[in-house]
């Protein structure tokens, strides 16, 4: 019997097979399915892009935050020394930032650079990387490191990937003495810590910030002992200690573009991801975007 006589009986019933069109040639005949190189789109996969942005802003809030507290562990560590049973602010530092989580390596690391050593030991070098980023904004990195060579190499690296060169810029900051004392109530006023800052030589400016903190400017070679004498005097909580490259109100540049930024924020977290980076300044303001598009340039910056 031949193969078309066998399935004449199977053909004569409704619905027993199915025949496929022959121009059909791109389905398969067992599973009718058609042959794609288009990768089908799945149901989840708009929600993992969704959910890998939020992860990512996560992480840099989590990053700023731990350096938040490195940098003030450093400062005290600095300032009065790395054993916590004579150095109340440092014991104070470690135990809020153990409270938040903060790993025990990350808090070693901080006393040990406040010393000016790494936590092998080693001495630690101090180093700045001076680099300019379209469309002329300046930027300077400091560093502490144990190892120039490694770490100028690893920053270039960023540097370029983010699209910015390595050029002179310092010509565009001024190098200063800060310190932020934490106002307190009943504490003095503005007009008491201006009193007592004319009668020590090196300093230069007192103001009274936003959230009612006190800044104070000094000369670079003087702003420990400002910063002391003035904690002392009215016992007020030191927040901040150290030299920094302040920028020149004439050369600031405005950010008015989120992709300029996103660029920035790029730049400044590629950086932040070494341990080595203590700081970043750049020479920008506010311009025509948004609080939370600011907020990405500005939470990276140490002036």
């Amino acid at each position: 019997m031949s193969t078309k006589q066998a399935l004449r009986p199977l053909l004569s019933k409704p619905g027993s097979i199915v025949l496929m069109p022959r121009n059909l040639s791109n389905i398969c005949r067992q599973c009718h399915r058609e042959f794609s190189s288009t990768p089908a789109q799945w149901a989840g996969h708009n929600k993992w892009s969704k959910t890998k942005h939020i992860k990512a802003v996560t992480d840099k809030k989590k990053m700023s935050e731990r350096q938040s507290f490195t940098k003030t562990i450093a400062m005290y560590s600095r300032m009065y020394g790395d054993n916590v049973n004579f150095n109340p602010q440092l014991a104070a530092a470690i135990s809020a930032a153990t409270k938040a989580s903060i790993p025990k390596n990350l808090i070693e690391a901080a006393v040990a650079r406040g010393q000016g050593r790494s936590t092998t030991g080693a001495q630690l070098e101090s180093m700045s990387l001076e680099v300019l980023m379209p469309p002329d904004i300046a930027v300077i990195i400091d560093a502490e490191t144990d190892n120039k060579t490694r770490t100028l190499h690893d920053l270039r690296l960023v540097v370029k990937k983010a699209g910015g060169v390595v050029g002179s810029t310092s010509f565009y900051f001024t190098k200063r003495g800060r310190a932020v004392f934490k106002a307190k109530e009943g504490g003095p006023t503005l007009s008491d810590i201006l009193d007592e800052a004319i009668e020590h030589e090196g300093m230069e400016d007192v103001e009274e910030l936003p959230d009612g903190n006190f800044l104070a400017w000094t000369q670079p070679n003087t702003v420990m002992a400002i910063t002391e004498a003035l904690s002392k005097k009215f016992d007020l909580e030191v927040l901040d200690s150290e030299i920094v490259w302040a920028p020149n109100e004439d050369t600031k540049v405005k950010i008015d573009s989120s992709s300029l930024a996103d660029t920035l924020d790029g730049l400044f977290s590629g950086l932040k991801e070494y341990p080595e980076t203590k700081a970043i300044y750049a020479n920008v303001r506010k311009g025509d975007i948004g609080e939370e598009e600011w907020d990405k340039v500005e939470r990276n910056l140490d002036v």
